[in-house]
């Protein structure tokens, strides 16, 4: 007896910080809110002893309230019984009695041990109680003293599960240990007993356990990043899911890591661009400073970092900063939080002259030296012009005559044949014949280049183009083609802006590598393309498109081997994606020519 009252010491020394903390706790920083609970509990008695298991078995309850005050402890006060049966060898008699216990139990939730995530529904826990067992009938049973008290030790296992926030039903097994006279066998040792119970319980105040994840406070965003952050964050939650209907393997070449963070990037910009309008962000072309060395024009807007276009020369001696209208700008948001234009397209209202900025092309920072306001050059200009008038007697460039139009309407494309008269600065006749075309929207994915296509004649709107350009350079311009003279030919490529993920196959129909200076989205650069390498970029794409149009007019336009021929590629690249910004077009520009 001594060591029983031992034991039961040591127990409830054991419980006793549970059921202070029980009381004390408040909300841990791990995002778990401690709270109460009363649970009902009916099953059944089990008496460890011989006779038959039929006759041994009567019905049990239990009343408990306690509390959760951590993801995985928790606490219990209770009260359990009803009947308990002793079984006699001696008489083979079985005796019937009540009894009731008063436990305290310290609750030790496992699932954290082998549970993933941050709130299951169903817990598995350990329960280890001590307390008091009292007779309050004591019927035939032999006894050794005349209390009716003795002592209960129990350790159980249980199973609950929550099927809404705050109900929860239980499944438990314990083993008590307690007084000699319980089951009949008189050794003078301790008697064993078990119970089997469903329970119910409602939960107060019920949170999520959580654990291994810290809940942070929703952050007030105070920067330009910080907002950005936050809506691009929550826009990725929403992306990230699973779609309904879309197969495991879609999701993951869906949100491989590179179009994770590709998609961070746009949302990011995506942002930046709304936050910007809404705050009525825009170019001013104030303060413009131009250098002549790289045809640079630098445009300084209050409270972002400048753009650089490039323009030409001769356009930037007239160019009137009222007269740019900047269209399709996209904004990103920068370090030190302070807007930035990373594309926008500048166009004189003009003379319809376009100059595009894209910040992914435009390379390192030019370097401030060589650069004067623009009224300035323009003055000096002007001024050079003057002297150059009364010193010589050249004939001033003239302005070009009207272009004339003429359109080819096809079942789904429409061909535009431009035609223009100039003088240019040698007092000599220029000829400028442009082609282009448009499909219809609904017929722009079967007959503009398809995606990563690049070969004019498998797009049946730009062949079609093409074929009338052979045609009409032997009959309606065979004159301009003059052996001896010079034309300068234009191929000009656009690609859209869908992503290329990886690369794609050049079957190296123009040649294992191609290499081409090239004038991308207004800006000079060298561009090549390499059949082992593939196709990585949408500037090369835009250039094998371009490069197509030409092999097939030096195939088709046999005139042009006696000419001084002078080809160029102009590339276009659109923030945009579509059919209709993939296409390509052509200017013929025949010098010192008659008309």
């Amino acid at each position: 007896m001594k060591k029983l009252k031992n034991l039961t010491l040591v127990v409830a020394l054991a419980l006793t910080p549970f059921v202070v903390n029980a009381q004390n706790t408040s909300d841990d920083p791990n995002g778990f809110r401690a709270y109460y609970f009363g649970q009902l509990q009916g099953g059944l008695h089990i008496p460890f002893t011989s006779g038959s298991l039929s006759d041994l078995v009567q019905p049990n309850f239990g009343l408990n309230i306690g509390r959760w005050f951590a993801p995985g402890l928790g606490a219990r006060f209770g009260a359990e019984g009803f009947k308990s049966t002793a079984f006699y060898d001696d008489t083979n008699k079985y005796e019937k009695f009540n009894y009731l216990n008063f436990n305290i139990d310290g609750l030790f939730n496992l699932s954290p041990l082998f549970v993933k995530g941050n709130n299951p529904k169903l817990n598995f826990y350990l329960l280890a109680g001590v307390g008091l067992n009292y007779l309050t009938d004591k019927g035939n049973i032999r006894r050794n003293t005349q209390s009716s008290f003795s002592h209960n030790l129990r350790l159980g296992l249980g199973l609950e599960y929550r099927i809404l926030k705050p109900l929860t039903l239980s499944l438990e097994y314990r083993v008590n240990n307690t007084a000699d006279y319980y089951n009949g066998r008189e050794k003078g040792s301790d008697d064993w007993f078990s119970s089997l119970l469903f329970g119910v319980s409602y939960n107060f105040g019920h949170s999520k356990k959580v654990w291994g994840d810290r809940r942070v406070a929703k952050k007030v965003p105070t920067t330009l990043s910080e907002e950005k952050d936050l809506a691009v964050t929550e826009r990725m939650n929403t992306w990230m899911k699973r779609m309904k209907g879309e197969s495991k393997a879609d999701y993951l070449a869906r949100t491989t890591d590179e179009a994770i963070e590709t998609q961070r990037l746009a949302f990011g910009r995506e942002y930046a661009t709304d936050a910007a309008m809404t705050r009525s962000m825009g170019i001013t072309a104030n303060g413009a400073q131009y250098n002549a060395g790289t045809q640079a024009l630098m445009i300084a807007s209050e409270n972002m970092p400048s753009i650089i276009l490039t323009v030409p020369i001769a356009e930037a001696a007239s160019l009137d900063l009222k007269n740019l209208r900047f269209e399709n700008t996209k904004y990103d948001i920068t370090a030190d939080n302070q807007f930035e234009v990373i594309y926008t397209e500048a166009i004189d209202v003009k003379t319809g002259q376009k100059y595009i900025y894209n910040k992914a092309n435009a390379g390192p920072a030019t370097d401030a030296e060589g650069f004067i306001s623009l009224a300035d050059y323009q003055l000096k200009e002007q001024e050079a012009k003057l002297m150059a008038s009364n010193n010589s007697n050249l004939t001033a460039q003239a302005e070009p005559q009207t272009i004339e139009e003429k359109t080819y309407n096809l079942k789904n494309t429409t061909i535009t044949r431009e035609t223009q008269k100039s003088t240019n600065e040698k007092g000599t006749n220029d000829y400028t014949v442009r082609y282009k075309y448009t499909v219809k929207d609904e017929f722009s994915v079967k007959d503009d280049f398809p995606v990563g296509q690049y070969e004019a004649e498998k797009s049946p709107a730009s062949k079609a183009m093409l074929n009338l350009i052979a045609k009409q350079m032997g009959s309606d311009f065979a004159k301009h083609f003059e052996a001896g003279k010079s034309v300068e030919i234009r191929y000009r490529g656009m690609a859209d802006a869908k992503q290329i993920n990886g690369s794609l196959k050049y079957n190296g129909v123009y040649g294992d590598t191609v290499e081409k200076t090239v004038t991308v989205n207004g800006k000079q650069q060298k561009l090549s393309v390499n059949k082992a390498a593939g196709i990585t970029t949408n500037e090369q794409l835009s250039l094998l498109r371009a490069i197509s149009v030409q092999k097939y007019i030096n195939k088709n336009v046999s005139s042009l081997k006696n000419m001084n021929v002078k080809e160029t590629y102009n590339l276009e690249v659109s923030p945009n994606e579509g059919g209709q910004y993939r296409r390509v077009s052509v200017d013929f520009i025949f010098h010192d020519t008659t008309f």
